[in-house]
């Protein structure tokens, strides 16, 4: 499988994921002060630039925003596949490495970091402290593994939860309409509008050829 293949299809889990109830915590996750070791690994990646993120090996292809109208956003996902491909089979994610990096919506900016690793039978897993939890399969990582997302929040702190209510992906204008599509259904939510507008494009190339 090409990398940039393998790319679009972590970019399509990750649509899939958005509407997986699995992903929804029972409680709504807050931002906490950071754990021992997070602040440096942000303060790595926090200020990079566009110029920089990709020097160091991450790309968005396709750069896709991705958000869920109840959860937040999860960002545009850059894969540095030497990482991934290093730490996902082993499911052994180095903390001080992530391999995805989670941009805001127009990839100026770093808005937080991303581990994933293969379910080899470890059992729940820990980075920062924090639970790495066993999540459902997608295309490209077709099996159940473990994610773990952490948005930056002011004053140092983090949020560790799937979607962060403070990413926005905002709508292009010509797919505000998409909801009217078909008649009798109204318009959808401008962040569901987002998701569904890609996860059909996917659809479509999913239908076209295998993964």
């Amino acid at each position: 499988m090409s990398h940039r293949r393998l790319l679009r299809n972590l970019v399509l889990g990750a649509l899939l994921a958005a509407f997986t109830p699995a992903l929804v915590l029972a409680a709504e996750p807050q931002p906490i002060n950071p754990p021992e070791g997070f602040a440096e690994v942000r303060a790595k990646f926090e200020d990079m630039t566009p110029e920089e993120v990709a020097a160091a090996g991450y790309r968005a292809e396709p750069p896709i925003c991705i958000a869920d109208p109840a959860l937040g956003g999860m960002g545009v996902h850059a894969v540095n596949m030497e990482l991934l491909q290093a730490q996902f089979p082993t499911a052994e994610p180095d903390p001080e490495n992530p391999p995805i990096l989670l941009l805001n919506a127009d990839m100026t900016r770093v808005v937080g970091l991303e581990w994933e690793a293969k379910d080899i039978g470890q059992g729940e897993m820990e980075l920062f402290g924090q639970p790495v939890t066993l999540q459902p399969g997608h295309p490209g990582a077709p099996e159940p593994h473990y994610m773990l997302h952490a948005y930056f929040r002011p004053n140092g702190q983090v949020l560790f939860a799937p979607f962060d209510p403070e990413v926005e992906c905002p709508v292009p204008p010509d797919t505000a309409t998409v909801g009217q599509l078909d008649k009798g259904i109204p318009p959808l939510a401008p962040a569901a509008t987002l998701v569904v507008v890609f996860a059909a494009t996917f659809g479509l190339l999913l239908r076209r050829r295998a993964f």
